[in-house]
């Protein structure tokens, strides 16, 4: 007889050595920061600058790459390719959004198990109702404790790797349903659920806030990591008091990202200098090699890492190695393991 056992439902005890190193981050560390964003080349250039991790940011997702608000306009699958770009593109942990699971349990599941399979360290999944929205979009609601509280049990079931991380956020402090001591109740209702970190979304920079939470919930679970989004839907610049990152850190809050940190970072410069070579065509070009000739990010070719492709053409392809060493533009990379002659270790970007 037919064995119709779902193999979405099968155990396979897969390997995630980003969530191990996602893990032993936050073992190690006072807190562990990533930039939100939304491609491959800003994970890679994430890892250049000596960042800890890299976010895959759901808003930055949406608008970055379709053009949309953070409104559960775009599918798991496609946020998963997107994860799978950026696991591709460098070494860091990726720490992806994952919206509301993107439906019922089995959808839930089948969500954690997706973006296992695209090798990110992380995921998070809220207790909104499906289509969710952006945490600072009026209009929020959350499901009720008990569908919230099986959402995070299956998805904490459904893993198939124990390094695998999961964030349970809560919107319930500032939703059309919530409040203050929903948003408390949850935390600790997710924590219960076994989750590894809770986020408490919260709907302004408010210190106290930010205090209260976490000392009122470790009163209750002294062990509790905590994950703090340093949203750039607020002015923290523009705060009598700001809220620092080592304060976080040492309330518990031991992971913290800027959701739209490249995206704001990209699109502030980007529009400058297109603003700029409007109004002065080639000057503005020249204005922009003044400011990357000799930087980090100067080579298109460093950044995709041409040399190293081009090691393996000639490793592999005779013909092509001729074709490359007697063609204009070629250079010998002595850096780079292929080139050199000598045994490559091997790299996600193989």
């Amino acid at each position: 007889m037919t064995d119709t056992t779902s193999q979405d439902y099968t155990y396979r005890d897969i390997d995630n050595p980003a969530g191990r190193e996602f893990r032993r981050l936050l073992d190690e560390q006072e807190y562990t920061f990533a930039p939100g964003i939304y491609h491959a080349l800003d994970a890679r250039l994430a890892e250049r600058a000596g960042l800890d991790a890299a976010y895959m940011s759901g808003y930055s997702t949406v608008l970055g790459q379709f053009g949309f608000p953070d409104l559960e306009m775009v599918s798991m699958t496609e946020m998963v390719e997107n994860a799978k770009r950026m696991v591709d593109a460098t070494n860091l942990p990726v720490i992806a959004d994952c919206d509301t699971g993107y439906g019922g349990i089995h959808n839930v599941r089948r969500a954690v198990r997706e973006y296992e399979k695209a090798g990110v360290a992380a995921i998070h999944i809220e207790d909104q109702t499906t289509p969710k929205r952006c945490g600072h979009i009026a209009g929020k609601q959350i499901v009720s404790r008990e569908k919230a509280r099986s959402r995070f049990e299956a998805a904490v079931d459904a893993k198939q790797s124990e390094d695998t991380v999961i964030i349970a956020r809560t919107d319930a402090y500032g939703s059309a349903n919530g409040d203050w001591e929903e948003h408390l109740e949850r935390g600790r209702i997710y924590a219960d659920a076994g989750v590894d970190l809770v986020w408490p979304e919260m709907p302004d920079p408010s210190r106290e806030d930010a205090v209260e939470y976490a000392e009122t919930i470790h009163e209750t679970h002294p062990d509790l990591d905590l994950a703090f989004n340093y949203s750039s839907s607020f002015a923290w610049s523009e705060e009598e008091d700001p809220l620092t990152f080592e304060e976080l850190g040492d309330l518990g809050y031991g992971y913290i990202f800027i959701t739209l940190y490249g995206l704001h970072s990209g699109a502030h410069a980007t529009f400058e200098d297109f603003q700029n070579i409007r109004e002065n065509a080639e000057e503005a070009q020249f204005d922009l090699e003044d400011r990357y000739l000799g930087h980090e990010t100067e080579s298109h070719h460093d950044l995709s890492l041409v040399s190293r492709y081009q090691g393996i053409e000639k490793q592999f392809d005779p013909e092509a190695r001729e074709r490359i060493e007697s063609s204009e533009g070629y250079s010998e990379d002595e850096s780079d393991p292929i080139s050199s002659g000598e045994t490559p270790e091997p790299t996600q970007d193989d």
